[in-house]
């Protein structure tokens, strides 16, 4: 449960702190608050969930170089903060450059121009959060009675029981299957068309049937429809259950993805494969998707998948990731694969939704293998400082290899040999200079592109690039040293978690 952004910077406790909203204006009516969190430390996105206000006094901000200002605040936007509010009382200004990160990034950033006791404000949200889970609790179990006496008097129709949810939550709803076909809808007028809906699973008997899909109109609280949704859903369920029994077609997709997921493999996989339907001598791909809400992942990568013809199956996996199984054709797999890839970043960014693409196995008995490679790339693509809202297991490679074959002292030792110079002047003058060297040579060597990347001036990223190559001993280009720079740079950012021993 959540409280709007919108209100908490108007609230009785942060209003005494004169909010002024510098940057990320258009996400504010977009955001909700689902805790307050107040720190100083400016590595702090790891250790928060997503949704969070973070309040600071914005002394340890304020003093950072702007470079790390703009790490602190990319940070928090990956780590879906919902809204930064830094008291300048001191009378220091956060950078322009600053506050254009941020207005791209998405993440609302907020001035408190006077001092605010940071706890009351803690204790206005908790207490707001509360009660609107008391709302939402009472809704839903109200909504839940009511469903279940219409089931009572008038059978398991789905048609009625979304009546009835639509009347009551002010919403349009509706019952997909895992085709994307609309089983049973009951619409209401003027709904956000534009706007994701609130999408919770529908299982029956242990396999994922449809969704039920709830469609707000502007201004619907919408974290309380999210509340009720995942509270009604097992009796809509049962409902469904009455109606669309799964087909043994259904069930042997259910199991073969159950199997990939546990890292089966051998004859059985085709077995299951066939079963399902599913080509197991074509090359295929799994690829995984998070949110903070996971039947939010499952409908946003299925609608991203199916809009493209792709044949895929999904799976909503134990620790609330969506897994999804990729087929592509005999011929021209590498292209279609890389459409793929372009058509889920930009259906699903901005959405809260992130994915990982794993590579590309030649039949079914490398999907287990793929999934596992999907995962690591999920892993490090969130600890790296690419801006994907899917990452590519492909841009990834040097980490994935490092991770299996390399222990730590081997690459420790590499790095030095190839980094060591530039390391140690960034240790000294900072300016993230490794980074800076990884965006580069990644962009291609191209210095326009990387400068765009990094939210640098191009002559200011010259300036850098000339400080790394006086500490490289000259620019790499056209050397045998380029290719040695691209792989330390890979396994100095890359947070691979290496293995120790030689």
């Amino acid at each position: 449960m959540s409280v709007p952004l919108e209100e908490v910077l108007t609230s009785e406790a942060l209003l005494p702190g004169h909010p002024v909203v510098v940057a990320g204006q258009d996400e504010v009516p977009r955001r909700s608050v689902r805790w307050v969190h107040s720190s100083e430390v400016v590595q702090i996105a790891s250790l928060l969930r997503g949704g969070e206000l973070l309040l600071s006094g914005g002394q340890g901000f304020l003093a950072l170089r702007q470079g790390a200002q703009m790490d602190y605040v990319r940070s928090l936007a990956e780590r879906g903060v919902a809204c930064v509010a830094i008291e300048t009382v001191s009378g220091r200004e956060i950078p322009s450059d600053v506050l254009a990160a941020a207005d791209e990034l998405g993440l609302p950033l907020v001035e408190l121009r006077r001092v605010v006791p940071f706890v009351e404000v803690a204790e206005w949200v908790n207490r707001r959060i509360v009660s609107r889970q008391v709302e939402a609790l009472q809704l839903a179990d109200g909504l839940s009675q009511r469903i279940a006496e219409q089931m009572a008097a008038g059978g398991t129709a789905l048609a009625p029981l979304l009546e009835l949810t639509a009347r009551a939550l002010g919403v349009s709803a509706a019952v997909v299957d895992i085709r994307g076909v609309v089983l049973e809808s009951s619409e209401v007028d003027g709904v956000d068309a534009d706007a994701p809906p609130v999408s919770v699973g529908l299982s029956v008997g242990g396999i994922d049937m449809a969704t039920l899909e709830l469609r707000v109109t502007p201004g619907s609280d919408r974290t309380l429809i999210e509340t009720v949704a995942q509270r009604i859903r097992g009796v809509v369920a049962l409902a469904l259950s009455q109606r669309h029994r799964p087909s043994l077609a259904r069930m042997a997709d259910d199991a073969l993805l159950r199997m990939i997921i546990a890292g089966g493999g051998g004859d059985q996989l085709f077995e299951l494969a066939e079963a399902a339907g599913v080509r197991a001598d074509v090359p295929l791909a799994a690829a995984l998707f998070r949110s903070r809400d996971t039947a939010r992942a499952a409908a946003d990568a299925e609608r991203a998948l199916r809009a493209r013809g792709t044949s895929v199956r999904l799976h909503a996996d134990d620790d609330a990731l969506v897994v999804a199984l990729i087929s592509f054709g005999q011929s021209g797999h590498v292209a279609a694969r890389k459409e793929l890839l372009e058509g889920l970043r930009e259906a699903i960014a901005g959405t809260g939704t992130i994915g990982a693409l794993g590579p590309t196995a030649s039949t079914v008995k490398g999907a287990s293998w793929s999934l596992a490679e999907a995962r690591t790339t999920l892993r490090l693509g969130r600890a790296s400082k690419w801006e994907h809202a899917v990452y590519d297991s492909s841009d990834f490679v040097v980490e994935r290899f490092a991770e299996r074959e390399l222990p730590r002292q081997a690459v420790d030792m590499f790095i030095e040999e190839t980094l060591g110079p530039l390391l140690e002047l960034e240790r000294r003058r900072g300016g993230e200079l490794v980074r800076s060297l990884d965006v580069w040579i990644t962009a291609g060597c191209n210095t326009a592109d990387a400068a765009r990347i990094l939210f640098l001036e191009r002559q200011s990223l010259h300036k850098r690039l000339a400080r790394i190559f006086d500490a490289l001993g000259g620019d790499p280009r056209g050397t045998g040293r380029l290719g040695a720079l691209a792989f330390a740079v890979k396994l100095a950012r890359g947070n691979a978690q290496l293995r120790e021993g030689s």
